[in-house]
């Protein structure tokens, strides 16, 4: 066993990741503010529609596989088996061409009638023009399974870049030229779409020939036999559909969430142009924003997986401790104050990024202002769903989530019906589903043995911090808008909460120097996290 690989510091992918993603979202948000200009409200709403049917699509796809591959390659490579992991590669991939031809046929032969089911009729082109992004995805998923497999975030975080880049680009450029040929708003958002799709083909090409190079660099041959083919296929089928079941589940709460509001609003009186408007001022301007959190949380989530594999057994227990909470403090000390924040400053955040779009804004800010309360509870679910399939427990988490879609569906139905309610009932309808789902995943991991977490500890020393922050940068905010801009006052209240946030929580140790060691990969004084 002298070839086996050292292993990686446990959670220094996070960094990585985490670099990464913010890129991606603000290159996505960036690429929104073009798109709202051209696209308009109503133009929007199509894109959006398309967008959400395949994020779908994507999950099934694309969401167990590469959890399951890198499920595998870490047990492989953590016993010297290098053969086995170039074998599960090569099966990996034949598998996700298959599912990405599929997936895609699908979404282009059924883009009527899924357009027709969400009542949105003039999305049919944009969902038909979306669908090749499937298989794109699909082939780049396999490869990023392998490089997480082995502890190596930087492939994935560079793929990500180049994916929203090209769709900044292209999309953006599309969307200009559609318009300024007098297209219509459906026609213009699919050609915005269409650089999602060439955006998602950059990144496949990248991942491709890095993944060549990689394991042209790794020739050593081991001793150990390799695990037979359908003994492969059957591991990776056995690991991926709980996890793309419970994906899938979690990726319908949005397409609930779109039909929801989009029939609801029909109900209530709204046509199809006045529902779309407000269903793509709300999609546009309020969901992205709030994906932002979560979105960064997830590089904790995706270095998750491959570390608590490799710790698996009774005697690294502790290890496997120390990674759990020192990931559930780094997720509320993240989400936490994203959450004041978001709560306290939506219009001066909305407005500054959309200048001019005073009527989306009016619209979206105070639904932005709810769903940041929903931001803790969406962060710690993608963090308890990574530890609970991590530990082979993957069914669990998607019961949480059919109960969440449960709370979600009723509720919204209820509260989106109701005239005085109308909008603000999504956001609402997503808290309540995400506590549920939440509350249902920590209860899961303490009963079955994964960890005892003292969640009141974790969440009101970063949530105490953020109270202070919010009463100090609020005050400032007011003071400094009398005698400055609104953009202006807003940045320096921002600048301000952000000071006062870290000072206070270095005083309450919402979040220590042990933590930083074990996320830039040192382990020492890692015991001293079980104990903070």
């Amino acid at each position: 066993m002298n070839n086996v690989p050292k292993r990686t510091p446990v959670l220094s992918g996070v960094t990585v990741l985490t670099i990464s993603t913010l890129m991606v979202k603000v290159v996505g948000l960036v690429y929104k503010i073009p798109l709202m200009h051209f696209l308009g409200a109503e133009g929007m709403g199509y894109f959006n529609s398309a967008y959400e049917l395949y994020t779908l699509f994507f999950v099934i796809a694309t969401a167990g596989l590469p959890v399951a591959v890198s499920i595998l390659v870490s047990e492989s490579v953590a016993r010297g088996r290098m053969q086995n992991v170039r074998k599960i590669y090569r099966i990996s991939l034949s598998l996700f061409l298959a599912v990405g031809v599929v997936g895609t046929l699908v979404l282009v032969l059924g883009a009527t009638a899924f357009s027709q089911w969400i009542k949105s009729p003039r999305a049919a082109a944009s969902i038909a023009f979306i669908a090749p992004a499937l298989f794109f995805v699909s082939i780049a998923s396999a490869v990023r399974g392998y490089f997480q497999g082995n502890q190596n975030m930087r492939p994935t975080a560079v793929s990500q870049i180049i994916e929203a880049l090209g769709k900044l680009m292209f999309g953006v450029v599309l969307a200009a030229v559609a318009v300024r040929q007098g297209k219509s708003p459906e026609q213009a958002a699919a050609f915005a779409v269409l650089g999602l799709v060439m955006g998602s083909a950059a990144s496949m090409l990248y991942l491709l020939i890095t993944g060549k190079r990689a394991k042209n660099k790794n020739l050593a041959v081991d001793k150990t036999a390799t695990d037979g083919a359908c003994r492969i296929f059957h591991s990776l089928v056995a690991l991926s559909v709980p996890v793309t079941v419970g994906a899938s589940v979690s990726g319908l709460t949005r397409v609930v969430d779109m039909t929801l509001i989009l029939r609801r609003l029909s109900d209530l009186g709204y046509d199809s142009i006045a529902a779309n408007e407000l269903f793509g001022s709300y999609s546009t301007l309020a969901i992205p924003i709030y994906h932002l959190p979560s979105a960064l949380i997830a590089g904790i989530a995706v270095s998750l997986v491959p570390a608590l594999t490799a710790v698996s057994g009774e005697a690294e227990r502790e290890t496997r401790d120390t990674l759990l909470h020192g990931a559930l403090r780094l997720c509320c000390f993240v989400a936490v104050p994203c959450a004041f924040g978001l709560a306290v400053f939506s219009r001066p955040i909305l407005s500054l990024l959309f200048v001019g779009e005073g009527q989306a804004i009016a619209v979206s800010a105070p639904l932005l202002s709810l769903l940041g309360a929903a931001v803790p509870s969406a962060c710690l679910l993608t963090v308890t769903t990574a530890a609970l399939q991590a530990s082979k427990r993957a069914p669990l988490p998607i019961f949480s989530m059919l109960i969440g879609i449960v709370v979600k569906v009723a509720s919204g139905y209820l509260l989106i019906g109701i005239p005085s309610v109308a909008m603000m009932g999504a956001p609402i309808s997503t808290l309540l589903c995400n506590l549920t789902a939440v509350g249902m995943n920590l209860c899961f991991m303490e009963k079955n043995g994964v960890a005892a977490i003292g969640m009141g500890r974790i969440l009101l020393r970063p949530a105490f911090a953020a109270a202070i922050a919010t009463l100090i940068s609020v005050g400032g905010y007011l003071l400094a808008i009398m005698r400055v801009g609104e953009a202006v006052a807003f940045l320096m209240a921002l600048l301000l909460f952000a000071a006062v946030y870290v000072a206070m929580a270095v005083v309450v140790r919402a979040f220590s120097a042990p933590d930083i060691a074990l996320i830039l990969g040192k382990k020492k004084d890692e015991k001293r996290l079980l104990g903070e």
